[in-house]
C-alpha cells in the first residue's frame, strides 16, 4: 500500500461564460442526459466526471458543438470509437458514425474533472440524410457514487513518475471504478466526486467552506464557488436504488490539522439522514480505505456504520477497500479500479436486489 495524495485537480482554467444557443427543443426529446446537467438558454453545462448523454441515430457522421476543457470519449453501442480533447473555445467536433443505414446507440462522456470549471454542449448534428431515433430509454438500476479523486478516477492512467501537472491527460473516469461497476450492472448512474474535497476539511485546507457537504447541493459544481447563478441540484430529478459513499480521504490525510473526527461523524450522518429523506428505500455502501500518516478513516467510518446500526438502521452495508496505489501522486490506477470495482459489485448488486438468480 502505497500513500495517495489527494490533491485538487488544479486545472488552471476559469469558469467561462460560455456563449451560444441552447439545444433545439425537437432535439431535446431525443437525447438522454446522464449526470447533472444544466439546461440553460446558452447551452447544456456540466462539471462532473462520467456526464453524458447518449441518443439513437441512423448516421453517417455526429457533429457536437462544444465549449470548455475536456477530454471525451465517444462510444457506439457501448464501445469506445474515439477519444478527444477540447481545451476552451467553442469547437465544432466531426465524428464518423457507423453509417451502415441502421439506428446505433451513441454516448458522449466527459472523462475529465472540471475542477474549477464547466464545460458546455451547445448542439448536436447529424449528416444530411441522418436521423435521431427515440431517446434510450433509462434503466431502471440507478446508483449514486459521492467521493473525491478516488471515484473520479484521478491520475488513474498515470504513474507515480509522471509530472503533477499531467492531471488532465492521465485521468480518464470511464476507467474508474463507478463507470465499470456501473456498465457491468447496466445501471444509470451519477458521479459526484470532487477531488481534493472532503467532507468537512478539505486536502491542506483547499477552498475554505467549499466541502464535498456544500459543493453536493449543486448541479454544476466546478463553479460552484464563483458564480452567482449556479442552480441548486433538484434531488427528485434522479433517485439512485444505492449510493456509494467513498469520503474523507482528504479530511485525514496530508498535512495537518485534520478533520475533527466527531465533526466528520456528525456531518457523515447529517448527510446519510439528507439523503434517505430524498430516496425513500435507498441503501448505502460506506466505503473506506488505509490513508496516511495516521489510517484514521477506516476507524471513523467503522464507528458510523456500527453507531447506523445501533440506532436501527438496516440499509447500510460497510467495505474496507485496499489499493496498490501507483498511479498519478499516489492514486490508484487502471488496474486497481478494475479490482475496486470487482470487489464492490457483489455488495451491490445484492443491496439494489440485482443478483441474478
Amino acid at each position: 500500500m502505497k500513500k495517495c495524495v489527494c490533491v485538487l485537480a488544479m486545472l488552471a482554467f476559469a469558469a467561462s461564460a460560455f456563449g451560444g444557443e441552447a439545444l433545439d427543443p425537437s432535439l431535446k426529446s431525443h437525447l438522454y442526459f446522464l449526470g447533472r446537467w444544466d439546461h440553460r438558454a446558452t447551452g447544456s453545462y456540466a462539471s462532473a466526471p462520467n456526464a453524458n448523454v447518449q441518443f439513437n441515430a441512423n448516421a453517417k457522421s455526429i457533429v457536437f458543438d462544444l465549449e470548455g476543457y475536456s477530454r471525451w470519449r465517444f462510444d457506439v453501442d457501448g464501445k469506445p470509437m474515439s477519444y478527444f480533447e477540447t481545451k476552451g473555445h467553442k469547437i465544432t467536433k466531426k465524428l464518423g458514425a457507423v453509417g451502415d443505414g441502421k439506428d446505433h446507440r451513441y454516448r458522449l462522456i466527459k472523462i475529465s474533472e472540471s475542477n474549477p470549471g464547466e464545460v458546455c454542449l451547445h448542439n448536436i448534428t447529424l449528416d444530411a440524410s441522418g436521423k435521431f431515433g427515440p431517446a434510450p430509454a433509462p434503466s431502471n438500476r440507478r446508483i449514486e457514487f459521492v467521493g473525491d479523486s478516488y471515484t473520479v478516477g484521478f491520475g488513474n492512467e498515470g504513474t507515480n513518475q509522471d509530472p503533477a501537472e499531467m492531471e488532465f491527460e492521465k485521468t480518464d473516469a470511464s476507467k474508474s471504478y463507478a463507470f465499470l461497476l456501473s456498465e457491468s450492472l447496466k445501471a444509470d448512474f451519477q458521479v459526484n466526486a470532487v477531488s481534493g474535497r472532503g467532507l468537512v476539511r478539505n486536502y491542506a485546507n483547499i477552498a475554505p467552506g467549499w466541502n464535498l457537504v456544500k459543493l453536493y447541493n449543486y448541479t454544476v459544481a466546478g463553479v460552484a464557488s464563483t458564480s452567482t447563478d449556479t442552480v441548486q441540484w433538484d434531488l427528485n430529478q434522479f433517485h439512485p436504488q444505492v449510493i456509494v459513499i467513498f469520503v474523507g480521504i482528504n479530511d485525514f490525510q496530508g498535512e495537518p490539522p485534520y478533520a475533527d473526527k466527531r465533526v466528520f461523524s456528525a456531518a457523515y450522518a447529517r448527510f446519510l439522514d439528507k439523503l434517505r429523506a430524498a430516496h425513500p428505500n435507498v441503501k448505502f455502501l460506506l466505503l473506506s480505505t488505509k490513508v496516511w500518516p495516521n489510517d484514521d478513516l477506516t476507524p471513523t467510518v467503522q464507528a458510523i456504520y456500527d453507531e447506523q446500526i445501533a440506532q436501527g438502521h438496516r440499509d447500510v452495508e460497510f467495505k474496507v477497500l485496499q489499493t496498490e496505489n501507483v498511479g498519478l501522486l499516489g492514486h490508484p490506477d487502471v488496474r486497481a479500479h478494475q479490482e475496486m470495482a470487482n470487489t464492490i459489485r457483489p455488495i451491490v448488486a445484492r443491496l439494489g436486489g440485482w443478483l441474478s438468480r
